[in-house]
């Protein structure tokens, strides 16, 4: 996440070489959101949805406002979800029209483009609040498997700067690692004496936090489908 704030800061201020970087990382990331909506299979070159999709996640970057407190893949991908509706309901009605079954009441049903809807920045913060909501739910439920409650996640924190960022440090190389991180999903249980291993932390410590740890874990693997979350973590100042 660090990486594509730098490179959508320097993009934004005129940087072409790191716009290209940005776009290039972010593909995997715009098919997904672009094949999610249509619900199939999209292939470079050959599908419009993936193209109106990498055009309108470009223009995202210049639209973006931090100011907004909205994580700029999501906002990306509320754009881009917004272009392809509107995309496919003109596909729609021009196929309705072709078969002589669009009436002239249904061709008033036109949503206006999305630069010149007033009711853009309203769909945004509607948008955006639905999709926050769906993220703590399914947050809550990935929780649950572990036996851990969203609630218990401020009472578990550690209090103390370095201590937390000790954890999340952790945390992170335990949602990196594909081997130990595959081993927690399966036993439901924090590898102890492989983590220590790896980190070099004490065998109590981790112990300790060990629901922080997992919860943070979670997370950090799941962070493109936590955005607000992980956006959230960050600008806490508990993701330093």
């Amino acid at each position: 996440m660090e990486d594509l704030e730098h490179l959508l800061a320097l993009a934004r201020a005129g940087d072409g070489t790191a716009r290209e970087k940005l776009l290039a990382e972010c593909r995997p990331f715009i098919a997904r959101v672009a094949a999610g909506l249509c619900r199939r299979h999209l292939e470079w070159g050959f599908d419009d949805e993936l193209s109106i999709a990498f055009i309108t996640f470009n223009e995202a970057i210049d639209r973006y406002e931090e100011n907004r407190k909205v994580p700029f893949l999501a906002f990306a991908r509320l754009m881009i979800k917004s272009r392809i509706t509107d995309y496919l309901r003109k596909e729609a009605r021009a196929s309705a029209h072709m078969a002589g079954s669009l009436n002239s009441e249904q061709e008033d049903l036109s949503v206006p483009p999305l630069e010149s809807s007033l009711a853009w920045q309203d769909y945004l913060a509607r948008e955006a609040a639905r999709e926050r909501e769906e993220e703590i739910r399914d947050y809550t439920r990935m929780l649950a498997e572990f036996e851990i409650s969203f609630s218990e996640l401020v009472r578990c924190a550690p209090k103390h700067h370095d201590a937390r960022r000790v954890l999340l440090d952790v945390s992170r190389r335990l949602a990196a690692d594909s081997s130990l991180f595959q081993q927690l999903m399966k036993t439901k249980k924090l590898p102890l004496k492989e983590l220590s291993l790896l980190t070099g932390v004490h065998r109590k410590t981790l112990e300790r936090g060990r629901k922080y740890i997992i919860a943070m874990a979670l997370l950090w693997h799941h962070c493109h489908e936590f955005l607000y979350l992980c956006y959230y973590l960050k600008a806490s100042g508990k993701g330093d």
